[in-house]
């Protein structure tokens, strides 16, 4: 099998791995490449990407300025901290030539597997409430109640330092939540902000919560470039159960 060939987009990259090999974006385009690659914080034009008509992976440096464009139609996104292998591995899948998994030995695989355990235990813990949530069926709930506690979230930093609470996917879960009861599309960029945290930890989430299956990545009907982010029907079910079981002990009105 041939390697899968990483159209580079990103000075800052280049190299070869196990099954893959980038090739300069100076060299001839034509059909030679098999995923595109690009910083997230490129000013390269749309257009230029759009004519590769390739699978995109959006490079997000380590406090670097990442532009929205480019995280709401990234196809995956190699982190900071990500070694070679996880570059390789993100290419395979997009180029459907091998899957990713977190057993992977290689350096990226290890350091990312605790969160990958988080974002299954909170898996776990969502199926878990989805079975549990008929005693509270009656219990309306609405977008109200959960904007209000995100807001309650946020104004407990008024009072408490910020550094005391690191809660990412819980506030990201509650804004898809909203989000899904307004039947507002939420692009990964908007999620991000959401958080609450720095970019590249909101992505680290992002990308482990839709490995575990939680979070779902859907297409733009209206522009194929971008993608929105939303929860899975069981995860969707499991929040309206706590919502209902915490509307009906504190019955707000």
């Amino acid at each position: 099998m041939n390697d899968c060939r990483i159209l580079s987009l990103d000075e800052a990259v280049s190299g070869r791995g196990q099954g893959w090999h980038v090739v300069p974006a100076d060299g001839p385009l034509g059909p030679v490449a098999d995923v595109a690659l690009v910083s997230a914080a490129s000013d390269i034009a749309d257009s230029q990407v759009d004519r590769l008509a390739l699978p995109l992976i959006v490079r997000v440096a380590d406090g670097g300025a990442a532009q929205a464009r480019w995280l709401d139609r990234a196809d995956a996104l190699l982190l900071p901290g990500d070694d070679p292998a996880m570059l390789g591995l993100l290419a395979l899948r997009l180029a459907q030539l091998r899957p990713l998994g977190v057993a992977e030995q290689s350096l990226t695989a290890q350091h990312i597997a605790a969160l990958s355990q988080d974002a299954q235990r909170i898996a776990d813990t969502l199926a878990r409430l989805a079975l549990a949530a008929d005693s509270d069926a009656e219990t309306p709930v609405n977008a109200v109640l959960v904007r209000r506690l995100i807001k309650l979230r946020r104004d407990r930093d008024r009072h408490l330092p910020d550094e005391l609470f690191g809660d990412p996917a819980w506030d990201m879960l509650l804004d898809l939540t909203a989000a899904h009861m307004e039947r507002v599309d939420v692009p990964v960029s908007s999620l991000c902000l959401a958080a609450a945290v720095p970019t590249t930890t909101a992505l680290r989430w992002v990308r482990s919560l839709s490995e575990a299956g939680i979070f779902v990545r859907r297409t733009d009907p209206g522009d194929a470039r971008r993608s929105f982010i939303g929860l899975s029907d069981q995860a969707h079910d499991a929040m309206i159960g706590w919502l209902r079981r915490f509307a009906a002990q504190f019955q707000l009105r």
